[in-house]
């Protein structure tokens, strides 16, 4: 309590001593404040990322506190000075410096906030109220280092009014320290501003505190103003402030200067550091040329090391850089060829080699001398690049010149305005490129195209643009002489980065020729067609033409041939059936050869025995061969399966007519037939003795209507049809056909066929030849009178009944009036032909809902194409004429789907009248061997069958001796040995075994 009553001023009626102050040092005090704050703010200003030393930084802040210490410390004695009191003032010197400690601690503090990059506001009022505190407690000890006879309390309330006054402009400034920044200010007008405020927080603390302080006392009657001379003070303030300010102009001084040395250095290293990472070489040069530096990419460029070239002269790496007079070679060669923009020469390396640069120089005028930086770049890639690029634009531009057509770039729009174009144009439209070209266009090449395409091609590029995909044209377009040109276009859409279209690239051809070739090729193949429709007509006349007769005379020639004839008559006939046949054979083999071209001919693939398709072949050509006093002999490999899988009918056909040619054109000798094995094939070979080929013949042999010359189809006729078919069936089946020959000595023809062997025919495919027929109605339909009378005539004898009516529309009629249980319909007919009178028949049927009666097609076209209409018509069954009886029965039983019974003869069992004697079985066991082994070859030796048949004659009934004879003289070998097996066993004649 004694100490507050000490300090603050309780009673108010206390005489006071009258003061006054010196104006002029009131403002001196102000300012020192305002400078001290200005000079500390713009020491710690400096305290940036330049000063980034920690002790820099203590420094900085230390000189700064230091100056702002001094400096509110020397406001406050500088204000005492302007103070005056009528009575004498002392001041204690060791108060009066102990009272700079709370200014310099107050200015740390401040100084430690406004260093800070930003500042939170709890911050700015806590460092507020520690600046303003301090520098209170600064002036409150100064106050106390005064020596005087009066008392000096304060007023309590002034008192805590110049500390808050302190501290609301402490705060004021501060804050005035970050605010300004955002106001983009100098640095040097916000540290004055800062400063000011600063100065006014300090001077407004003191001269409130000086209005609370209050001197009681009486005044000295003996002083006078300038009684009291405070020279401690003055002495002090002075000193102190010429010395700290010298302090802190030191420190800036220096920190300015380490700033500055520091920066220099981060400056050379950083351009150091740029010089020696460069990509590019870099090296100094001083007037007489010589090398001053060298970086590392200089040193990988040109090969040196850096000491190799330092102070060597620049002509060493650039000749060119230098001119004939060494003297003026920066005025007139580097500076004035390559300085600023840097031109392309050639440097040389270590080794010798020379290589393209690019060089640039940079001129430095120093105090002491004049320096050159030149920049080197080794150019040899970006060379190769160019060169490279040159060679493919002079490919491009090759190519684009020399395509057989127009390049084109162009716009998408109506009038696919044209980037491009090729000079090609020209020889394509009869207009030059630049009639195309923008900006003035003459022409656009849309408008050349005929208008017929443009709708249509436009919609084909509109919608590959939009499927991004490259579309094709062909197109007309009217040249300059107004002719019309095929062009084919080949293009695809350019699009940029968003998706638009950018441009259309293409190609466009002159396809004029081609079209017109295309156009006579079309033309050539409406002939071709049409020749071939002709020949097909013509060929199916000629077969229906051909066979209507035919029929007649080869069915009613086998009608006589069944009845009871003379023998010369019975020769006669067989002479007239068998040149019939002859006659029908020709027209088949031409018939054959148009259908194998056409490709009309189809396999079927069925199981069939091999060895009886020999056994018949041998039979066949057995009798031709004896007819010739020819040897007809067949050699079958013993590991031959029996059966195959191929088309039984076409093998036959190939190899009647080989074994058919050997024999005709064999005139003495022999025919060999043999049949081998060769892994998957089998191979055919038939070997004659005859007339041979010439070798120049060789090769056309297998042409269509080609003989070894024109004297062989004189002396033994034919077509020369019978090769080609073979070879054409041969490839139909994927196999392979030869002929080897020597001309005069005989041929040799192989064929090798892919056959499949198989294990057993199915009997549901074997063809049965007689079968157990009703006793049938049959309708007969036929323009042809002969053909109806044949046919009536041929079922007649079945036991059948047959009605014959002439045309279409008697058959509807008849088919109405009565029920048949089958149809034989001729499909050529006047009138209603019988394809058109099968439909009627067949919706007639589904009208009426009555059992489908079926009927079989008679015609003599044999084309498959004739065959499917008559199906399509609604018709069961094909029957070709000329008529084969069995052939015709065969196909209506199958229409009708009758049971079979085995097409094998009826076999005539051996019946002995008298045993033959010891003897003659002796002989006959001699015999059987001779006559079984010529059977094998496919000969007959009728010695030993005419002893045989004087052996057994009269001892074994007649009928089984004609049985045998008929047997060996249609060469039924196979049949002939089996009963010759059958008479052995029966006789029990021993040694003999089947």
């Amino acid at each position: 309590m004694t100490l507050i009553q000490n300090f603050f001023l309780f009673d108010k009626s206390a005489p006071f001593l009258p003061s006054s102050y010196d104006p002029a040092l009131i403002v001196l005090s102000v300012l020192v404040s305002i400078f001290s704050s200005s000079i500390a703010l713009q020491m710690v200003g400096q305290s940036g990322p330049e000063s980034s030393s920690k002790g820099s930084k203590f420094l900085i802040l230390f000189a700064g506190s230091l100056a702002l210490g001094c400096g509110v410390w020397a406001m406050h004695f500088i204000g005492m000075l302007s103070f005056q009191l009528c009575t004498t003032v002392s001041y204690d010197k060791t108060l009066t410096i102990v009272s700079m400690i709370p200014s310099f601690v107050a200015s740390m503090i401040a100084l430690a906030y406004v260093a800070r990059p930003k500042i939170h506001w709890v911050e700015l009022v806590v460092g507020g109220v520690l600046v303003g505190s301090g520098i209170g407690a600064m002036h409150y000890t100064g106050m106390a280092a005064m020596r005087t006879d009066v008392l000096l309390r304060y007023d309590p309330v002034f008192f805590s009014l110049s500390i808050l006054v302190a501290v609301i402009l402490a705060i004021l400034s501060l804050w005035v320290r970050f605010g300004l920044s955002n106001l983009k200010l100098s640095r040097n007008v916000s540290t004055l501003v800062a400063g000011s405020v600063m100065g006014l927080a300090i001077s407004g603390m003191h001269y409130t505190g000086m209005f609370a302080a209050r001197f009681i006392g009486t005044p000295d009657t003996s002083f006078t103003t300038g009684s009291s001379n405070p020279t401690f003070l003055a002495l002090a303030v002075s000193i102190t402030t010429i010395t700290f300010t010298a302090f802190t102009f030191a420190v800036n001084a220096f920190i300015r200067y380490r700033k500055l040395v520091n920066n220099l250095r981060t400056s050379e290293t950083r351009m150091r550091a740029i010089v020696t990472t460069a990509v590019d070489g870099v090296f100094t040069l001083n007037r007489e040329g010589r090398i001053l530096d060298f970086n590392n990419s200089a040193e990988k460029i040109f090969g040196y090391r850096s000491e190799e070239v330092i102070g060597k002269n620049i002509q060493l790496l650039i000749p060119e850089a230098l001119g004939n007079k060494e003297e003026d070679w920066i005025d007139k060669r580097l500076l004035g060829k390559f300085i600023g923009t840097g031109q392309e020469s050639f440097g040389f390396t270590k080794s010798g080699g020379r290589f393209p640069i690019r060089l640039a120089v940079g001129y430095a005028k120093l105090p002491n001398e004049d320096i050159l930086v030149c920049f080197v770049t080794d150019i040899s890639e970006q060379k190769m690049i160019e060169t490279a690029l040159k060679q493919s634009e002079l490919q491009k531009r090759s190519l684009i010149e020399n395509i057989p057509g127009v390049t084109y770039r162009c716009l998408l729009n109506d009038k696919w305005t044209i980037v491009f174009l090729s000079e090609a144009v020209e020889t394509l439209t009869g207009y030059p490129v630049s009639d195309f070209m923008e900006p003035n266009p003459k022409r656009y090449f849309v408008d050349l195209i005929v208008p017929e395409d443009r709708e249509r091609i436009g919609a084909i590029v509109q919608e590959a643009v939009e499927k991004k995909k490259a579309f094709v044209l062909e197109y007309r377009i009217l040249d300059k002489n107004g002719n019309v040109k095929w062009c084919w276009g080949h293009g695809s859409a350019i699009f940029g980065g968003n998706g638009e279209v950018l441009f259309l690239d293409g190609v466009i051809l002159d396809i004029t020729e081609r079209r017109n070739m295309e156009e006579e090729l079309r033309r050539s193949m409406e002939k071709a067609e049409l020749a071939a429709l002709t020949k097909t007509s013509f060929l199916a006349n000629m077969s229906h033409e051909i066979r209507t007769p035919m029929n007649s005379i080869i069915g009613f020639t086998e009608v006589l041939l069944s009845g009871e004839l003379k023998k010369d008559q019975v020769s006669h006939l067989e002479i007239i059936k068998g040149s019939a046949k002859s006659l029908l054979r020709l027209l088949n083999d031409i018939l054959n050869t148009a259908k194998l071209e056409k490709g009309a001919v189809e396999l079927e693939n069925n199981t069939f025995s091999l060895f009886k398709l020999i056994s018949e072949l041998k039979s066949i050509f057995g009798l031709n061969a004896r007819k010739k006093n020819l040897e007809f002999e067949v050699i079958r490999d013993p590991n031959l399966n029996e059966f195959f899988i191929g088309d039984s009918l076409r093998i036959r056909q190939i190899l009647t007519n080989l074994i058919g040619n050997a024999i005709k054109f064999t005139d003495l000798g022999k025919v060999v037939f043999r049949i081998d094995l060769e892994d998957s094939y089998i191979h055919f070979s038939v070997k004659d003795t005859g007339i041979g080929i010439r070798a120049d013949r060789l090769d056309k042999i297998f042409d269509p209507f080609t003989q070894a010359d024109i004297s062989t189809t004189r002396r033994y006729g034919g077509t020369g049809l019978g090769t080609t078919i073979c070879k054409q069936l041969t490839d139909l089946m994927k196999g392979e056909i030869w002929v080897e020959s020597e001309f005069g000595k005989g041929s040799v023809f192989h064929v090798r066929l892919p056959l499949v062997p198989n294990t057993r025919i199915d009997p549901h495919k074997e063809k049965l030849f007689d079968y157990q027929y009703p006793k049938l109605k049959i309708l007969v339909v036929d323009d042809m009178e002969k053909n109806t009378e044949l046919l009536k005539l041929l079922l007649s004898k079945e036991g059948h009944t047959v009605s014959v009516v002439y045309r279409g529309e008697d058959a509807v009629r008849k088919y109405s009036e009565e029920t048949f249980d089958v149809i034989f319909m001729d499909v050529q007919m006047p009138g209603i032909d019988g394809l058109e009178t099968a439909r009627i028949i067949r919706f007639h049927e589904m009208q009426e809902n009555v059992k489908r009666t079926p009927i079989i097609a008679l015609t003599a076209s044999v084309f498959q194409e004739d065959r499917d209409a008559a199906k399509d018509a609604g018709m069961d069954g094909f029957v070709a004429k000329p008529i084969d009886l069995p052939e015709l029965l065969s196909e209506l039983a199958s229409v009708l789907q009758l049971n079979g019974v085995s097409g094998s003869k009826k076999e005539t069992k051996v019946s002995a009248l008298i045993a033959p004697s010891e003897s003659d079985k002796e002989r006959i066991k001699i015999l059987f061997p001779e006559i079984l082994n010529a059977f094998q070859r496919g000969t007959i030796e009728e010695s030993h069958i005419n002893e045989l048949l004087t052996l057994i004659t009269g001892k074994v009934e007649e009928e089984w001796i004609e049985k045998f004879l008929s047997n060996v003289n249609q060469f039924e070998f196979e049949e002939a040995r089996s009963r010759l097996f059958e008479f052995s066993s029966f006789l029990n004649i021993p040694g003999i075994e089947s």
